[in-house]
């Protein structure tokens, strides 16, 4: 099972580090994101949903005009504020709790650091106690499934290796020529089989298949397939460039280089990853800059129609995967989101 999704929003790196070092003892899975004010707290909250978010109700940002709409994008998960001892803080403590807050907790100030700790851990055993019963009540899924018109990608990123041309087929098969926005393959293949590959996906899907090639402006509709050997990126104009800079983590092309490039550079409002059957771990340190910089959703494939589960495991286990499921399952999912 995948752990617990936590927004950590606090000023004080002593207290953040304190509360993320509890969340990993309680669960080593835990997916933490620290940020300092409560702007970019609510900023990750439209992007990302989480079980619990921890707040510091004085956090720089948050005021009384941001904590209603911080609030109602937290519905979803459960809100331990936190706050220094002062009669201030206690009035801004009872107002959050009154507009949905789980609970409130007075952070310790006690002259020893591991006394400190261990009080913040006991109170983060409660909170993730009753996140893991929310859990166990709905049936367990990542994250939040996003509304049909609350999230529609401007462009489709898949990462695969093992077992990918056959993933590949299922999927672009499925899809309606018309399919509206572009798709970025990057797919593990030594380079002479690449041509071949894409041939063949094109000969069998409604879709336009091709082989990536440098500085052309990808297009709804187009299947843009990275040549072997060589990085594919996108840059601000939305233009493919390739590049044969060194591998990463072993591997050129990488889904890393690929979706670490969005991360950066798309424009757009809308990224739809996907993590399909493949060895090892490429896609995760990419998922981690498209969760923090773009509005972005992850599909990952379940692990009974892999061929090799690592690449959607990794994703998984890191809290980045929003919804596992079966290959064949995925392109209504992604005709159901880009239209």
């Amino acid at each position: 099972m995948a752990g617990l999704r936590l927004l950590i929003a606090d000023s004080s790196p002593v207290y953040k580090k304190m509360f993320g070092r509890a969340a990993a003892e309680l669960d080593k899975n835990a997916a933490v994101t620290c940020v300092d004010n409560g702007y970019e707290a609510l900023d990750n909250l439209k992007r990302r949903g989480y079980d619990i978010v921890v707040i510091d109700i004085e956090v720089s940002g948050l005021g009384a005009e941001l904590l209603e709409p911080f609030m109602q994008e937290a519905a979803k998960a459960l809100v331990l504020v936190t706050a220094r001892p002062s009669s201030v803080s206690g009035k801004l403590c009872a107002e959050a709790m009154a507009k949905g807050a789980f609970d409130y907790m007075i952070k310790p100030v006690y002259n020893s650091y591991d006394e400190n700790f261990d009080l913040v851990k006991r109170r983060m055993s409660d909170v993730f106690k009753v996140a893991y019963e929310e859990r166990g009540k709905k049936g367990f899924q990542p994250g939040a499934e996003p509304e049909k018109n609350a999230f529609k990608p401007k462009i489709v990123l898949i990462a695969v290796s093992t077992g990918g041309p056959s993933a590949l087929k299922s999927i672009l098969t499925r899809l309606r020529g018309d399919f509206s926005v572009p798709i970025l393959v990057v797919q593990h293949i030594a380079p002479q089989f690449t041509e071949h590959l894409a041939r063949h996906l094109n000969h069998k899907s409604s879709l336009k298949v091709k082989v990536a090639e440098n500085k052309e402006t990808v297009t709804a509709g187009t299947v843009y397939i990275a040549p072997g050997g060589t990085h594919m990126k996108l840059n601000a104009e939305n233009k493919i460039t390739l590049d044969g800079s060194p591998p990463v983590n072993g591997l050129r092309p990488a889904a890393d280089a690929l979706f670490e490039s969005v991360a950066e550079s798309f424009t757009e409002s809308g990224v739809l990853a996907v993590i399909l059957t493949g060895m090892g771990n490429d896609g995760q340190k990419g998922l981690v800059a498209l969760k923090e910089k773009q509005d972005c959703y992850c599909l990952a494939q379940s692990k009974k129609t892999c061929v090799v589960y690592s690449m959607p495991y990794a994703a998984l286990e890191s809290g980045l995967a929003d919804k596992i499921l079966d290959l064949d399952k995925i392109p209504a999912e992604m005709e159901r989101l880009t239209r």
